[in-house]
């Protein structure tokens, strides 16, 4: 799965997790990446009722599953102000990697996309960069290396 410049979204200004789901949602619709964004937002809440995203270190990855989501993608969304999450650390949350998967892909593909940004966050190197630039086309590279299992 390629990793592109679009795929990052700076300076995303949301006050919690649900008006962050609503600005993916958005996003994916305008982007034809689903048709119905309300479905997108209850698939991400419904995954966060389960068990919480949030990781550490001002890191998540919310994700959502499901048949109406037309490709595999992942978008990193950096926040203007940190905001509430369940984590590890008890601290907010500044950094998002959103996964979504069409259910056919459900499997091996989104394992393996949460595999790689999880273990690439166990690197100093990685979360960095990925926490102190905003230049897409570091993001986009650094990303896309830890996508690839490169990092």
């Amino acid at each position: 799965m390629e990793f592109r410049n679009e795929n990052i979204l700076l300076d995303v200004a949301v006050k919690d997790k649900l008006a962050l789901f609503e600005y993916i949602a958005d996003y994916a619709v305008t982007h034809k990446i689903v048709a119905d964004g309300d479905a997108l937002v209850e698939a991400f809440l419904k995954r966060e009722r389960e068990v919480s995203t949030g990781l550490q270190d001002s890191f998540a990855i919310p994700h959502a599953k499901a048949a109406f989501i037309n490709e595999p993608i992942v978008l990193f969304l950096k926040l203007s102000q940190p905001i509430e999450w369940e984590t590890f650390d008890d601290k907010p949350v500044a950094n998002v990697f959103a996964l979504l998967v069409p259910s056919e892909f459900e499997g091996m593909v989104h394992l393996q996309m949460i595999s790689q940004i999880a273990t690439s966050l166990m690197e100093e190197s990685f979360t960095d960069i990925i926490k102190h630039t905003d230049d897409v086309t570091l993001l986009t590279t650094t990303i896309s290396s830890a996508m690839n299992g490169e990092y």
